[in-house]
């Protein structure tokens, strides 16, 4: 596992996107992945805390921009208030999983709800830059108009590629004149799309769905029961239940400590913790400052491989079935298995 390094980055732009989300710039050369996140790391009423945004710009010399949801009392809500260009805040390495597989994904579907459109953007922008064979379908959900992200740049990207993007917006709180426009992103609509000839499952390289976890889990259980491979199913989560309402935290964990050794960098570390121990608070009391992000299991910034022994996670919502069986787990929701 490496160490999750962080860089003074200064403030290029904020701009306001809706009356609920900003863009902001920063001074970078990038050479991120279309899809990949960033983590930053920031102080509020004196803690430093780290949080996850995807990229929504595509690679380029000059910049790096991320996609902000404000969240009423939210920690990084609150410190954007303070900040203004040309101020400097700590930014990691692009990291992330969600991108395109092969340079030959012709057919890609992509999906997002509300600012899971900001990941989308990035591959959409680069996929139809870089590749004039590729054939795009964006299915993209919200709840007015008025709350769509990128809606003047989507609206740039369909007037420029007549013949290779086609978009659906869906409003959940906004009557449209077509009745299948109305409401959110579900399975009947992915067959409505289907039986109308208007996306061929069988013909795709590649789906992206990004948005909340019922849906999320909705829409890839249909493509799987269609027929579309689960290597071409690629997901990810922007919030999940509040922790009182997660039905797969383990409760009443016996008792018992295990010897926990981590290997980060090249530097074995190694501490005592119980099953019911929290395994980031535990690491940071011992000294050691493990990669992390969300703390809901959704990021992968935690992401490792159990080399020796057993361990269990509490929750997981972004590990595939096939990473599970090769023995990677989430540090944030680990536990020991005996």
């Amino acid at each position: 596992m490496a160490k999750q390094a962080f860089y003074d980055l200064k403030i290029n732009s904020i701009k306001r996107e809706t009356a609920g989300s900003s863009r902001i710039k920063f001074s970078l050369p990038d050479s991120h992945k279309p899809g990949q996140y960033i983590s930053v790391r920031f102080t509020m009423k004196k803690e430093v805390l780290t949080r996850t945004y995807s990229i929504s710009s595509e690679p380029n010399k000059n910049f790096i921009e991320i996609g902000v949801k404000h969240i009423e009392s939210g920690m990084f809500s609150e410190f954007l208030k303070t900040k203004k260009v040309e101020d400097v805040v700590q930014i990691s390495n692009p990291d992330g999983s969600f991108v395109v597989n092969s340079e030959n994904a012709n057919r890609l579907l992509l999906i997002a709800a509300g600012s899971g459109i900001t990941p989308i953007m990035s591959i959409l922008k680069s996929t139809l830059r870089k590749n004039n064979k590729s054939r795009i379908t964006l299915l993209y959900s919200n709840k007015t108009y008025a709350d769509m992200m990128y809606k003047t740049e989507i609206q740039d990207l369909k007037d420029k590629y007549l013949d290779r993007l086609l978009v659906f917006n869906f409003f959940s709180r906004e009557i449209q004149s077509t009745e299948f426009l109305n409401g959110r992103i579900t399975q009947d609509k992915i067959a409505y799309l289907r039986d109308g000839n208007l996306i061929d499952l069988e013909d795709l390289d590649q789906c992206f769905i990004c948005g909340p976890i019922d849906m999320t889990k909705s829409l890839q259980s249909y493509l799987k029961d269609k027929g579309v491979a689960e290597r071409k199913i690629t997901t990810e989560l922007f919030f999940v239940a509040t922790e009182k309402s997660i039905g797969d935290i383990t409760q009443n964990l016996e008792k018992g400590e295990s010897k926990i050794e981590l290997l980060i960098d090249g530097s074995k570390k190694s501490f005592l913790m119980s099953k019911n121990d929290d395994f980031i608070d535990k690491a940071y009391q011992n000294g050691i400052n493990v990669p992390h992000s969300c703390k809901n299991g959704m990021c992968a910034t935690c992401r490792c491989k159990v080399s020796s022994g057993e361990a269990k996670m509490r929750k997981n919502y972004s590990l595939e079935e096939w990473e599970i069986k090769k023995g990677f787990v989430f540090l944030i929701s680990l536990h020991p298995g005996v």
